[in-house]
């Protein structure tokens, strides 16, 4: 029988099929769910410093008239703070009590003093790796695409001095360079990268000309990107990639797997189907066992573009080839 452990960012799991931060890994009933239903390991719902100092505010706002005649106003912020941080710990504290899979912390901040805080308290609550989103949008035409990548390197090597646990970023691939962007974090000791974040989608309603969002959940069809820079450089680092976005079904797992993905993380899949996992696993054991493999590494980057006789293939952005002998 096919064996499908695997190891990402040091970590052993039991299948490289991972439960994505989302819905479904927000409390210790789900995550649960997760593990029985055959998750490798699962990445906790991000905490967000963002919603907590909209949701403090929201308080500040409704006490206002007390708070405006006091000097109590700092220390209220500061607990409402302490008490949303408690509660994530909690929730991470309890997962790893229940569950025997690995259980990874995700963080989205925008201040580098609470990401570092947040990495303490959650290396010291048991977490086996973190997962961090960080992609700034660069809205300020002031600000080179360089300043924009030396912010992240900077932020990088804060965050890897900060603490001794596996570190993985999840990307956007928006970058002037992905493949430098890959290499240095690469260079900085970073563990693994998540190939590729499905951002917020802005868009407007036009009867009641409001902003609103686009369709939240990915489509089965969306994995490319993850497909061909995992493809282009697996091979190239040593930090793991990870593929995000689109994974759906056990033939697109074994399509990542085959251009050098460590891990799939799913979230749309696994929202629409609980036994997703299991079919995926199943899906990927049986095409293991009628192609001969022993074990996921046996196939794992075998379609890497420098394990290809012509990897080429990977780099091709337009359907027809537009330069004839140097020219246009």
């Amino acid at each position: 029988m096919a064996d499908l452990s695997a190891s990402y960012m040091g970590i052993k799991l039991r299948n490289p099929i991972i439960v994505a931060s989302g819905p479904k890994t927000g409390s210790i009933e789900n995550l649960i769910k997760c593990e029985e239903n055959g998750a490798g390991a699962v990445v906790l719902k991000s905490i967000f410093e963002e919603q907590i100092e909209t949701e403090v505010g929201k308080q500040l706002a409704e006490h206002s008239a007390y708070l405006d005649y006091s000097d109590f106003s700092e220390y209220f912020q500061n607990v409402e703070k302490d008490y949303y941080l408690e509660q994530y710990l909690s929730l991470l504290k309890g997962a790893k009590e229940k569950l025997s899979i690995p259980v990874i912390a995700s963080i989205n901040c925008s201040d580098l003093s609470t990401w570092q805080e947040y990495v303490f308290s959650f290396e010291k609550a048991g977490a086996d790796g973190f997962e961090l989103n960080y992609y700034p949008l660069a809205q300020d035409r002031n600000v080179s695409g360089e300043d924009v990548d030396k912010a992240l390197f900077r932020f990088a090597k804060k965050i890897r001095k900060s603490t001794s646990l596996p570190v993985s970023i999840k990307l956007g691939y928006k970058y002037s360079s992905t493949a430098n962007i890959i290499a240095e974090l690469d260079k900085i000791g970073i563990n693994a990268l998540v190939l590729f974040n499905r951002f917020f989608r802005p868009d407007i309603n036009i009867e009641k000309e409001a902003m609103t969002h686009s369709q939240p959940l990915s489509g089965a069809d969306e994995y490319a990107e993850s497909l061909r820079w995992i493809a282009l450089m697996s091979n190239e680092v040593k930090c793991d990639l990870a593929a995000s976005t689109g994974v759906h079904s056990g033939e697109t797992a074994i399509k990542l797997l085959l251009a050098g993905a460590a891990a799939c993380e799913v979230c749309t899949a696994y929202l629409r189907n609980e036994g997703s996992i299991k079919a995926m696993c199943s899906f990927i054991s049986d095409w293991m066992d009628r192609k001969g493999y022993a074990s996921v590494s046996d196939f794992r980057g075998k379609m890497a573009q420098e394990r290809m006789e012509d990897g080429s293939a990977w780099e091709r952005t337009q359907y027809m080839k537009t330069l004839i002998n140097g020219g246009l």
